[in-house]
């Protein structure tokens, strides 16, 4: 017989900053990797109303690449499981690496980070 544990509303409530502060912080970090190697899900181009996926050349006459929303896209996707797997972990777990003041921490280092890739390296 199997004894599944279902989540009281309790706990599934006392889950929720577990997963928002790992989303958070997984996505400042993430999205630095993603900006920097150009590993975006997709590239828009307005010019011609034409969605490439990941990183491709487009075709003539497309114009300026919009790269943020595949930026976003492909930061979305992996902070939201890494939220997921955190959520799933057990409390003694996450107290080896996991503390709430990351939550500011990371994203304040991750955005002097960002202003320098954006001032200094460029696209």
């Amino acid at each position: 017989m199997s004894h599944a544990h279902t989540i009281t509303a309790e706990e599934a409530k006392g889950r929720h900053p577990v997963f928002a502060i790992t989303f958070g912080v997984v996505f400042c970090v993430f999205y630095l990797f993603v900006m920097n190697y150009g590993w975006q899900l997709f590239t828009y181009y307005p010019a011609t109303n034409e969605f490439v996926l990941f990183n491709h050349p487009p075709g003539p006459g497309a114009g300026a690449a919009m790269k943020w929303y595949g930026y976003v896209a492909t930061s979305l996707i992996v902070s939201t499981l890494a939220g997921l797997v955190a959520s799933l972990l057990p409390e003694h777990m996450l107290r080896r690496a996991w503390w709430p003041g990351l939550i500011w921490v990371v994203p304040i280092v991750t955005s002097v980070v960002l202003f320098y890739m954006i001032v200094y390296v460029g696209d």
